[in-house]
């Protein structure tokens, strides 16, 4: 497919070819433009800004106005002129635990829910009626929980467990939206006149009508994307504009905590505009296939992951790769939340810095995804390398923040810091997630993609908790968030070291041998619901880290 054919075509444009066509055999509406634009706009506005910058500010705020330092139990409130002085919070069963620990576990409790979620439920998102009413359910939580932080704005931090609540409801909502927004993607790209054209022209063969199909799956897709991160860009650059508006009493708006309600609001009623539209022009009679024969929505999942797992141990490469790719997505989402904690700390809850450090990390990260593209390109650079290259500079990360556990002074613990951080990792850790794809599908049996495709993203999913639970673990126990640092940096080198020993030229005889003795039958649709189940719920859930992972 041409860059002209990706991004500019027309698939409501249908050219005659003299057969005779028999739409009445197709079950699903027609599509419509406003329903595709609709389904664009959807994704502009549930961008994900704000469940990775205002809201896990605010609540690391109010944590801070409530908590006490150690050495003062009896003294209630931090000192927010010096927030990286210590900072405890009362946990369970009247102990108390470090700020930093608390998110942490925020951030644990929300995507081990979601794994649970998705596994055993994800299948409501592609089989079956459920898809818009459970999407517009979850569009109205997580726009209610984007918004209702501004009954907290005058708070005196006493109300930091129900914001906490809010923080877990929302990243839920969010990742539950994603799910079910991309679920709908292929029923609706299927049925564009383009494609309903292809299916039901009687001269076309099977492989033929799949081209096509795929190849509007792939417009919608990319556009899509693109309006999701357009909608990112939209965010973080209005409100960095609005940031430097002077406020009621002199100050800029960004310094002062307001900010970061206002933020919360904006992107909340953001989303509520752009997704309106969508239910509105979404036809009635949209739904997915039925379940195959024999299954439930319960036990699809699971037996998706069984029959993965099953199937990846013949398969010693892909295997080890698959294993690297659970440490290096752990250390990546790990660090992001690190860093998401030590920002609050170093800036005083700054939202003017993190708005503009997170527009610094988009522009940086189109940059770098495009410069290691060009690099590629220009002189010969295989994936593998491309990869190791990747891992070892978003590994320095890590290596650099094991200097604060000694060190007052660097380490990561200085506002110049933070800045460095966000341009290095949109040049050297955003394009992590590009080409790792792209080393799975050089290591893949042809027939098998939704199958490991699909498990790439439980792994991803389910390594997501692990992380923080260990760094929450010691910080909590050693009162040091930065000697959760050298816990990241070996992930690093364990993942670094698995891709080394990864012969992709052995891989892909391999991969010839196992294919030679698992033939594919492609004319058997029922044998490769398991692998699709995995891959449509799997797959889509890895977007609700997307700008935890990569702002």
């Amino acid at each position: 497919m041409s860059l002209r054919d990706r991004f500019l075509a027309d698939p409501f444009t249908v050219e005659e070819d003299g057969e005779e066509h028999d739409e009445t055999k197709l079950k699903q509406p027609p599509a419509t433009r406003k329903e595709l634009w609709s389904y664009y706009l959807y994704y502009n506005g549930d961008n994900g800004y704000t469940m990775f910058s205002y809201i896990p500010n605010i609540l690391q705020q109010l944590a801070y106005m409530n908590g006490h330092n150690p050495n003062t139990p009896d003294i209630r409130g931090c000192d927010m002129e010096n927030t990286m002085a210590p900072c405890n919070i009362s946990w369970a069963r009247g102990t108390s635990i470090p700020v930093a620990s608390m998110m942490l576990y925020v951030q644990a409790i929300s995507f081990s829910i979601q794994f649970l979620l998705f596994t055993t439920f994800g299948s409501l998102a592609d089989y079956g009626r459920w898809n818009r009413d459970i999407l517009l359910i979850a569009t109205i939580i997580g726009c209610a929980a984007q918004i209702l932080p501004i009954t907290l704005v005058n708070n005196d931090g006493s109300g930091w467990g129900g914001m906490m609540a809010l923080n877990i409801v929302a990243l839920i909502s969010y990742g539950t939206s994603l799910v079910f927004y991309g679920a709908a993607f292929p029923v609706l790209s299927d049925n564009l006149p383009a494609v309903r054209h292809a299916l039901t022209n009687p001269a076309l063969t099977r492989e033929e009508k799949l081209t096509v199909s795929e190849k509007w799956r792939n417009y919608v897709s990319a556009w899509s994307t693109i309006f999701s991160n357009i909608g990112f860009l939209v965010m973080t650059g209005v409100l960095s504009g609005a940031s430097f508006y002077p406020w009621h009493n002199g100050d800029v708006l960004g310094v002062d905590p307001l900010y970061n309600y206002i933020g919360t609001v904006v992107c909340g009623g953001y989303w509520v505009l752009n997704a309106i539209p969508y239910f509105i022009f979404r036809p009635r009679g949209r739904s997915g296939p039925p379940l195959p024969e024999g299954s439930n929505h319960f036990t699809i999942g699971w037996k998706s992951i069984f029959i993965a797992f099953r199937e990846i141990r013949k398969l010693k490469y892909l295997f080890l790769y698959i294993f690297s790719y659970f440490m290096f997505s752990d250390a990546v989402n790990t660090t992001n939340q690190m860093i998401a904690i030590v920002q609050g700390e170093i800036t005083q809850f700054s939202a003017q810095q993190i708005t503009i450090m997170n527009l610094v990390s988009a522009v940086t990260s189109i940059i770098g995804c495009l410069g290691f593209l060009w690099l590629s390109r220009r002189f010969g650079i295989r994936t593998k390398t491309n990869l190791l290259i990747i891992l070892f500079l978003s590994g320095l990360v890590a290596a650099w923040g094991c200097f604060g556990i000694s060190l007052d002074n660097f380490g990561i613990k200085n506002s110049w810091e933070l800045w460095a951080f966000y341009a290095w990792s949109g040049l050297f850790t955003a394009p992590i997630w590009a080409w790792q794809q792209t080393m799975l599908a050089e290591l893949v049996p042809k027939g098998k993609e939704n199958l490991f495709f699909g498990l790439f993203g439980v792994v991803n999913k389910a390594s997501s908790w692990i992380g923080p639970v260990v760094i929450g673990a010691i910080t909590e126990h050693t009162s040091n968030l930065w000697k959760g640092w050298p816990f990241i940096l070996g992930l690093f080198i364990i993942a670094f070291t698995l891709v080394c020993l990864i012969d992709v030229e052995k891989a892909k005889l391999q991969v010839e041998e196992y294919q030679k003795a698992h033939p594919v039958d492609e004319s058997d649709d029922s044998s490769n619901e398991y692998q699709q189940q995995l891959e449509k719920t799997a797959a889509k859930t890895e977007d609700s880290e997307k700008y935890a992972v990569s702002p």
